[in-house]
Formats: C-alpha cells, sequence, structure tokens
C-alpha cells in the first residue's frame, strides 16, 4: 500500500523527466457455451433408426419362420387325413398361413379404408383361428394314424368341412384383398379414365355446358383419396406447429376430428413437426456456436478503459 500511495503522489519534479506508467490490467472471461438441449443431430438419429428397423426386421423374419416350420407339421397331417394328394398336402400349410401373413401386410397398405382394413383383419383373425383349431386337433390326435394299428380313423365331418372351406378361403380372400390393394394403390379405373377423356362422354357433357372442351373436368374434378389426405395432412401439421409455439400440447382426438384423418395418421404429424422443430433447434443452435467461437480459437481480451496510459 504504501508503494502505492507512493507513487500516486510522485510528481515528475520528483522524479525528475521519468514518466510513471500504470501496469495494464487485463481479464480474460471464460469462453460462453450455448445452452442448446442435449439433441442427437438428425443424421444420427436416422441411422440408428434404419439400424434398430433392421434388426427387428431380422427378429421378427426369424420368428415368422419359427412358426411356419412349426405349423407346418400338423396341416400337413391334416390335409392328409382330409384325402388331400401328398404334394398338395405339403403346400397347404403356405395357403392358410401364408394367406395371413398376406393379410396382415394388406391391412397395413389398407390402413386408410375403414371397410377394407377390417376386412383384412377380419381374414387374418378367422384364418389364425382355423390354423390354431386344426393344429389343436392334431395334437388331440384326430388327424394322425393309430399307433398301434397304423390305420388313419376317418375325421368327422366339421373338420373336413374346415379343410375344404380353407382352400376356398386362400383363392377368394387371396384374390379380394389383391383387388383391394390394387384399387388403393391405383384408384382410377380404365373405365372412369374414358369417362374424364377429351372426347369422350364426359369431355362432351362438359364442353356443351361451359363450352371449355376437355379442361372442364380437369379443373372441377373430385380429388383422388390420396391427394385429399395429403392435403388434409399438410393443414393438421399447420396447426400443430401453431399449437407448439404457443406452448400447447396437441390432441390427436381434437385434431383427427377437425381434419378428417385417423388419429393414427395425427400422430405421424406430430412426430414430423416435432423432429423438423428439433432440427431447426440445432441449426439455430450451431449457427449461434459458431458465432460466438473466435477464428483462431483463442478467449479475446479484454481491457478495462482508463486502467492506464498507452505508451
Amino acid at each position: 500500500m504504501s508503494d502505492l500511495n507512493d507513487s500516486d503522489n510522485s510528481t515528475p519534479e520528483n522524479t525528475g523527466s521519468r514518466r510513471w506508467r500504470f501496469p495494464r490490467l487485463t481479464i480474460r472471461l471464460p469462453r460462453r457455451t450455448a445452452s442448446a438441449p442435449a439433441i442427437l443431430p438428425v443424421s444420427v438419429r436416422s441411422t440408428w433408426a434404419v439400424l434398430g428397423v433392421g434388426v427387428l426386421g431380422l427378429l421378427v423374419l426369424a420368428i415368422v419362420a419359427v412358426g411356419l416350420h412349426t405349423a407346418l407339421g400338423p396341416l400337413r397331417d391334416t390335409a392328409l387325413a382330409a384325402h388331400l394328394e401328398p404334394e398338395a398336402a405339403k403346400l397347404y400349410w403356405i395357403g392358410v398361413d401364408g394367406l395371413i401373413v398376406v393379410a396382415i401386410i394388406a391391412a397395413m397398405i389398407l390402413r386408410h379404408d375403414r371397410k377394407a382394413r377390417r376386412y383384412a383383419l377380419g381374414i387374418v383373425g378367422l384364418f389364425t383361428i382355423a390354423s390354431g383349431v386344426l393344429q389343436y386337433l392334431h395334437g388331440l390326435g384326430w388327424t394322425t394314424p393309430d399307433r398301434v394299428s397304423g390305420v388313419m380313423p376317418p375325421l368327422p365331418w366339421p373338420v373336413v368341412v374346415v379343410v375344404a372351406g380353407l382352400v376356398i378361403g386362400t383363392v377368394f380372400c387371396g384374390t379380394h384383398l389383391f383387388v383391394y390393394v390394387l384399387r388403393q394403390l391405383f384408384p382410377g379405373s380404365p373405365s372412369e379414365q374414358r369417362g374424364h377423356a377429351p372426347g369422350g362422354e364426359g369431355g362432351e357433357a362438359s364442353g356443351a355446358q361451359g363450352g371449355t372442351g376437355p379442361e372442364r373436368p380437369e379443373q372441377g374434378g373430385p380429388l383422388d383419396p390420396e391427394t385429399e389426405r395429403e392435403i388434409r395432412k399438410w393443414f393438421a401439421a399447420v396447426a400443430v406447429g401453431l399449437l407448439l409455439e404457443n406452448g400447447v400440447k396437441p390432441k390427436r382426438k381434437t385434431l383427427a376430428t377437425h381434419f378428417g384423418i385417423s388419429e393414427r395418421q395425427v400422430g405421424y404429424v406430430i412426430a414430423d413437426v416435432e423432429r423438423e422443430r428439433d432440427a431447426a433447434a440445432e441449426r439455430t443452435a450451431a449457427q449461434a456456436a459458431a458465432k460466438t467461437t473466435p477464428i483462431n480459437g483463442q478467449v479475446p481480451a479484454l481491457t478495462v478503459p482508463g486502467s492506464g496510459v498507452t505508451p
């Protein structure tokens, strides 16, 4: 303290021609880091999602293969007991259990068509119950030869009806599901397209009414179900974004009622909007961090003004 007091009271006359200089005070501030939420990048999440779906798909395929292989013996023996040809009996399980797998896939494709989806799920339930009953009877020994005499006892008529009904059902239900899926993926039939053609009846009627020729059906024609559904999902996504911006949690049932889509589709829309918001937050945090970080990687020194006189 005495040195500082002496230095404060010193004058140029006491120190001669020497000029007193205060030391420069330099304060180094700690580097600030942007307080961004710990969210994985979109690319990392997508990579893990693909890997997870791949592993899950392999496990599901293995489980399905085990189930189909287990049902092979009982259904083959049941078909032989119903006097089917040996070659046809070996393939009988494909028509029964294979149609269950096909109906499940068709139900996923036809998820937007309520009637078609119920039809596909009904096939799944019906053929699953029938396959389970036949395997149960095989376990009781009804469809296996007698161990002592080796003679196959005649099957009761209800069991024969089930076996024959499954044969017919595989043909009918399989083709019907194919037609449903074909109409879902390709909604415009040739007859409808011919009706909206410029030279067809639809074009003549529109030309007679408005005189616009073939442009009238394109402007006033109804949208196909897929396009209309995508438009409804887009409006639902806008509403979800506005709700999240205002801090309101979107409700699936309310949005599904207002926009005319299923609650499952609303869930997909909410997940997509939240994913886009997370990605935007990541980009904003990265841009803010890039602006606050110096180019040379060093923290700039802050000099307190008025701390001394520069030479």
